[in-house]
């Protein structure tokens, strides 16, 4: 166990040679020291304070950026990676229970943009000044599918978990596929309200649970909508997606609390996605096919 990217990171590993473990935490600090914003010196943080002057990145960063964008795109900017100007307003971890004026609010809305964010070659980044990128809708899931892929084909199994991101490499020792419980967003931190059968396959959840604040009777979540600055205010209370790629199912989970469940069921359905949604008031849906591909057991 170990604590990267503000997540309790969980790896467990099957038939793993001696060594394999050591390789995967310097795998995760050295992808920490790459895409942190709060890191001097990461290509985020050198992109953030370049003043609107190209920045030359790790291809990896840059590979990341160019995913965000598409998926940005294809979810009417749902989903932003410009979004830090707004995330900097509020504070969902510190108890301050700090969150905008009207006024900050307004004036950092023009800074979220994802199509001012400029991808060059020799892997630049051209961002404009005052603007700002946040992986952290993205990062874990590319993390995920990275030490998913170094390591297959040398365990047997494995279950890589970083947080909401769960992958599960290969199969069990009994040769069952991996069981990966669904947080029920009314529940405690380890109540699930589902559970999926996968191999092979991440399973990312995003939610309104994991950091918030209640205020005058209202509660405010860390999924912000990049239209209004503001929580998403949509009849979601958790989205679960299943994919052979962590990173895209972790930036469309995201995208797809702000969207609602009508709106994201479309989404999934015109993006080939497989996904589980929890509405506030507990209705599970599920795209079509979804139970009997991964075996859904209802819980609740």
């Amino acid at each position: 166990m170990g604590f990267y990217f503000d997540t309790v990171v969980t790896i467990v590993l099957y038939g793993a040679p001696e060594g394999l473990l050591d390789e995967i935490w310097a795998d995760c600090a050295r992808y920490e020291q790459l895409l942190s914003k709060t890191i001097r010196g990461s290509d985020v943080d050198r992109i953030n304070h370049a003043g609107g002057q190209p920045v030359q990145v790790d291809h990896e960063t840059w590979e990341i950026l160019r995913r965000a964008i598409e998926v940005s795109d294809s979810s009417g900017h749902d989903f932003s990676v410009t979004i830090a100007p707004l995330t900097a307003l509020w504070d969902f971890t510190d108890g301050t229970n700090r969150m905008p004026t009207d006024e900050e609010r307004m004036a950092a809305l023009p800074l979220v943009n994802d199509d001012l964010l400029v991808l060059g070659p020799d892997d630049t980044v051209t961002l404009p000044e005052g603007m700002e990128v946040d992986l952290g809708g993205i990062a874990k899931g590319y993390i995920a599918d990275q030490i998913a892929a170094s390591i297959r084909g040398r365990v047997h199994g494995a279950t890589l978990n970083f947080g909401g991101n769960v992958y599960a490499v290969g199969i069990k020792p009994d040769a069952s596929p991996f069981r990966v419980g669904i947080r029920d967003p009314q529940g405690a931190e380890n109540d699930s309200i589902a559970v999926v059968s996968v191999s092979d396959l991440s399973v990312v959840t995003s939610g309104i649970y994991e950091r918030y604040f209640e205020l005058n009777g209202v509660r405010y979540h860390h999924i912000l909508d990049p239209e209004t600055g503001i929580s998403s205010d949509s009849d979601l209370a958790s989205a679960t997606i299943i994919s052979e790629s962590s990173m895209t199912a972790d930036a469309m989970a995201t995208a797809c609390i702000v969207m609602g469940r009508d709106k994201a069921l479309e989404y999934l359905a015109e993006q080939g996605m497989d996904g589980l949604l929890i509405t506030r008031s507990g209705e599970i849906v599920t795209t079509a096919g979804f139970e009997e591909a991964y075996s859904l057991v209802r819980l609740k």
